[in-house]
């Protein structure tokens, strides 16, 4: 039974991933046939992340109104709402409209699926998991790239494609809500024989912000998004807009900024694939200090690459990607260590809050800050939250020994 409710969000990881990388990676196209500045997406970005993170927000309280199945059959369908409106939409403003439901869609299922995986199965699914949102990202930017590679105004015809799988994945889960409910009952029982059933915290969102530790997982977080973000939001524009040749032309048409753009979630979905295996031998925060490495050496290939091949642009986005793989199901998978599952759906509503910050403030303001200067200094802000990224996750390690187990403790005033 668990194993097919298993199944069952595997293909709900997969709708996550479709409307993730939709925007970034036919953004050229969208705005020259809308006919509005390439650096417009910043507005389009925030605004999404803005219902986003107030979806994240209060997602503890959309779960205990609708549960986990009515809070994911909820979410699929506003992005599936989201995902036809911002294809039929026929100007800039009116996009906007289409912000709505994929912002409040994609932020209470984000936060709900990864505690609920996070409780309930091992290291291994939650990596491979995480790499089916891979397959996701990686579709959309294929297809867009397709009907654009045969039709001028091929982003409609795309979007309306990913709306149709995403819809049949709104069937399937309407039909596993029953599942979901005789799991609950396989989990809890389950939990009864381990001893490990803990009372679920009832504390306040304010609270929450009290425990110890917290805000270095909060800010390591929203690094690590921030330096995803950055890359599958801007990289198809650095390449089109910011590589030109000797005459001002663009050195990467948009057809193939596209495709290289989904070599970005092509490496995070193989390297989720490997991770996978890997944690069942290595502990999280070791996976997350492989993934460092991996991305170091992507942002050096990827800051060299004008001045030396444009070769690199595909290998660099390739390993920022394999690096990015094991860091994000890694943090999830340990909130529930670091802070137990009492405080675990708290932390992980807020840790979801913190990450879409910078869909909604840090890479917007790139895009304009690209506008004013050039999007040829995108390396140089992935590399700044990179080490951001080291920063928080480091920090919240020294906290865990150093407290020895009394981290849990709420501050006292």
């Amino acid at each position: 039974m668990t194993t097919v409710l298993l199944i069952v969000i595997y293909l709900v990881f997969i709708s996550l991933g479709l409307p993730d990388s939709l925007i970034g990676t036919a953004w050229p196209a969208i705005s020259a046939s809308l006919n509005i500045d390439e650096s417009f997406q910043g507005f389009i970005t925030s605004a999404i992340s803005l219902c986003t993170i107030i979806s994240s927000f209060f997602s503890i309280y959309i779960i205990r109104k609708l549960k986990t199945s009515g809070t994911i059959v909820l979410s699929i369908g506003l992005t599936v709402l989201g995902l036809v409106l911002f294809t039929l939409m026929p100007n800039f403003y009116l996009l906007f409209i289409a912000c709505i439901p994929l912002g409040l869609g994609g932020g209470a299922i984000d936060a709900t699926l990864n505690n609920y995986v996070a409780l309930h199965y091992k290291a291994l699914h939650m990596n491979w998991l995480h790499s089916f949102w891979g397959v996701g990202a990686t579709t959309s930017p294929l297809i867009i790239s397709y009907f654009l590679t045969n039709d001028i105004n091929g982003r409609r015809k795309g979007g309306l494609v990913l709306a149709a799988i995403q819809f049949s994945i709104l069937l399937v889960s309407i039909l596993a809500i029953p599942l979901y409910k005789k799991c609950e009952i396989i989990f809890a029982k389950r939990e009864v024989q381990e001893v490990k059933k803990e009372e679920k915290a009832n504390i306040s969102i304010l609270d929450t912000f009290r425990i110890r530790g917290i805000f270095f997982a909060l800010f390591g977080f929203l690094a690590y998004t921030s330096v995803e973000s950055l890359t599958g939001m801007w990289f198809s524009s650095y390449v089109h807009f910011g590589l030109t040749n000797t005459d001002g032309s663009a050195l990467v048409s948009e057809a193939q900024a596209a495709k290289w753009g989904s070599f970005f979630y092509l490496g995070i979905t193989i390297g989720r694939f490997i991770s996978g295996l890997l944690s069942l031998k290595i502990k999280e925060k070791n996976m997350i200090r492989i993934g460092e490495v991996i991305i170091a050496i992507g942002i050096v290939l990827l800051s060299i690459n004008v001045n030396l091949s444009i070769i690199l642009l595909p290998i660099s986005i390739v390993l920022i990607g394999l690096g990015c793989a094991p860091i994000y199901p890694a943090i999830i998978k340990d909130t529930p260590n670091r802070f137990t599952s009492t405080y675990s759906q708290n932390v992980m509503g807020i840790q979801m809050s913190f990450a879409y910050i910078s869909n909604f403030i840090i890479a917007p303001a790139f895009g304009f800050i690209a506008k004013a200067t050039s999007f040829i200094y995108l390396p140089y802000f992935i590399i700044a939250f990179f080490l951001l990224l080291v920063f928080g996750n480091e920090g919240i390690n020294f906290k865990i020994k150093y407290y020895k187990g009394d981290i849990l403790k709420l501050k006292t005033k």
